[in-house]
């Protein structure tokens, strides 16, 4: 696909790189290409897994929302629950 997008490019009326820089600036196209097409894996992937779980992709953003939000409170309250520690007393054995 990236082939034929870069064949449909060279034809085009109005060059996508035009100037001495064009071996840079097409290396840097196919990087950003290839990024981009991975980055369409990963998520594709990601989403065939969860179906072969069977484990639907809300169930796990629900999920992610609860821990987000559980480990928010753990933070929030640790500072409290240190000093809480600290100035209790010893207890004599």
């Amino acid at each position: 696909m990236g082939q034929q997008e870069a064949a449909f490019r060279r034809a085009a009326p109005g060059k996508q790189f035009i100037g001495g820089d064009s071996a840079r600036q097409s290396k840097a196209a196919r990087q950003a290409q290839r990024r981009k097409v991975e980055r369409m894996a990963e998520v594709d992937a990601a989403t065939r897994t969860a179906e072969e779980l069977g484990t639907p992709l809300s169930a796990i953003l629900a999920e992610l929302v609860q821990d987000t939000t559980r480990l928010a409170r753990t933070l929030v309250f640790a500072p409290f629950r240190i000093a809480q520690a600290l100035m209790r007393r010893p207890r004599p054995a």
